[in-house]
């Protein structure tokens, strides 16, 4: 599947330091076959809403097309910013 990343994320990854970085983004390609990558969560399984967890650190938000073969990553944060949003994406 194609990984398109919303531009919040990428401005979000441009904080980070570039090892942190690289280390999302080794999380991020698993995402090229999102039912097989470890760590994931359906949190809505009506609009394909699902998270996946980096390390103990991060979380990232992502929504998956089926028709159009492709893995939108919505957002990314901490995971105890996570625990407070989840609701937003059902």
């Amino acid at each position: 599947m194609e990984i398109q990343i919303e531009r919040g994320v990428i401005k979000t990854l441009e904080k980070y330091p570039d090892k942190i970085r690289e280390h999302i983004f080794n999380h991020l390609r698993k995402l090229e076959d999102p039912y097989s990558a470890p760590d994931v969560e359906c949190l809505h399984p009506k609009v394909q809403v699902y998270r996946m967890h980096i390390g103990r650190t991060y979380t990232v938000i992502f929504r998956i097309h089926k028709e159009s073969n492709i893995v939108q990553v919505l957002d990314l944060m901490t995971i105890e910013q996570a625990h407070k949003r989840y609701g937003r994406y059902y």
